[in-house]
C-alpha cells in the first residue's frame, strides 16, 4: 500500500523488475564479493516492432576524446546492428562510476523516448536507471557503422505560449526528436509531489500510473502530464518525487492537502528563459518553419 505522504492513494502495488533486480543484486552482494552479473541493458527492447532510431548525443566531458569528435551527434536506423549489440552488451555490475560521461545513448521508438544510457569511453561504464556496469570503450566503436551526423539545435524561449507552439509544430515534423521529455512544457507550469514510505520494491510503473489516474479522479482532466523525478530508498523505504505538468487551475482544483512538495509555479518562475534540446534540426531549418507557423 502507499505510505503516509500521498493516502489519497490507496492501491496495491506490485514489485517492479527493477526492484526484483535490486533484490536480487542484494543477495548476490551477500552470497559473494567478486561475482555479479546483470541483465542485458537494452535487452527487453523490442526491435522487431516500430519505427526505431539509435542517437548518440556527445556530452561535455575534461577529457574529450577523439570519437567524440569524429560521431559528433548521429543517428542510426540500423536494426540488425541493434540487435547485435542487444545481444553482445551483457555487462557486469561495477561500484567504480566516478567519472562524467561521454555520450548519452537513445533509443527511440517513433518519436517516443524509450531508453537513456550514459556512457563513460574513459573509464569504461554504462549507467543507466541508476546502475552502472562495466563497458568496453571498444564497443562504442560498432556504433560507427551505419550512423550519419544528425544536427542539433538548443531552443530557447521566454513566452510559455511560444513555447507550447513550438513544441506542437515540431512533434509534426518528420526526424525531429527530443533530448528529454517536453511533455511538460505543453502546459504553463507544474507543481510536485513527494510519495514515501512505500515498501522498497513498490512497482514504479504502477505508483506512476495510480498518481496520474488520482489526479484525473480529482480535476475531471486529462489535461496534466506526471513524470518522475527522481527515486531512492532510504532505510529499507521506498522515496519518489513526481512532477505534475498542468495548468494553474487544475492545479487550484485538485486540493492535495498532503505530499505536495513544491506548490504550482510557471515554467519561467525565478527564470529568463527555458531551453530544450530537439535533435535532428538546425537553427536555420527551425527559423524557416516557424516562420511558417
Amino acid at each position: 500500500m502507499i505510505g503516509a505522504h500521498l493516502p489519497f492513494l490507496n492501491i496495491h502495488l506490485k514489485k517492479t523488475a527493477f526492484m526484483k533486480r535490486i533484490s536480487t543484486l542484494l543477495v548476490l552482494i551477500l552470497l559473494s564479493s567478486t561475482f555479479l552479473h546483470a541483465e542485458k541493458i537494452i535487452g527487453d527492447l523490442d526491435f522487431t516492432k516500430g519505427n526505431w532510431a539509435m542517437v548518440g548525443v556527445p556530452l561535455h566531458n575534461y577529457k574529450k576524446l577523439p570519437i567524440q569528435e569524429e560521431l559528433s551527434t548521429f543517428i542510426s536506423k540500423d536494426i540488425s546492428l541493434m540487435q547485435e549489440i542487444q545481444k553482445g552488451w551483457d555487462l557486469e555490475m561495477t561500484f567504480d562510476d566516478k567519472c562524467d560521461y561521454h555520450y548519452a545513448l537513445k533509443f527511440y521508438n517513433g518519436r517516443e523516448l524509450v531508453r537513456t544510457i550514459t556512457l563513460n569511453l574513459y573509464c569504461g561504464y554504462a549507467t543507466y536507471d541508476g546502475l552502472s556496469y562495466d563497458f568496453n570503450p571498444k564497443e562504442f566503436e560498432r556504433l560507427k557503422t551505419g550512423s550519419s551526423k544528425i544536427p542539433w539545435s538548443r531552443i530557447s524561449f521566454s513566452d510559455v505560449d511560444l513555447m507550447k507552439k513550438a513544441i506542437d509544430m515540431l512533434n509534426d515534423t518528420e526526424g525531429v526528436y527530443w533530448y528529454e521529455d517536453v511533455e511538460q512544457y505543453k502546459f504553463s507550469g507544474s507543481f510536485m509531489l513527494t510519495i514515501g514510505d512505500m515498501s522498497w520494491n513498490t512497482d514504479l510503473d504502477s505508483l506512476k500510473t495510480a498518481v496520474g489516474k488520482r489526479v484525473f479522479d480529482l480535476g475531471r482532466s486529462r489535461d496534466y502530464h506526471v513524470q518522475e523525478y527522481y527515486h531512492q530508498i532510504i532505510d529499507g523505504k521506498l522515496k519518489v518525487r513526481y512532477i505534475v505538468s498542468c495548468e494553474e487551475s487544475l492545479a487550484k482544483r485538485l486540493e492535495i492537502r498532503s505530499g505536495v512538495y513544491l506548490p504550482w509555479r510557471s515554467h519561467m518562475h525565478n527564470k529568463d528563459k527555458v531551453s530544450i534540446l530537439a535533435i535532428g534540426i538546425d537553427e536555420s531549418k527551425y527559423w524557416r518553419l516557424m516562420n511558417r507557423y
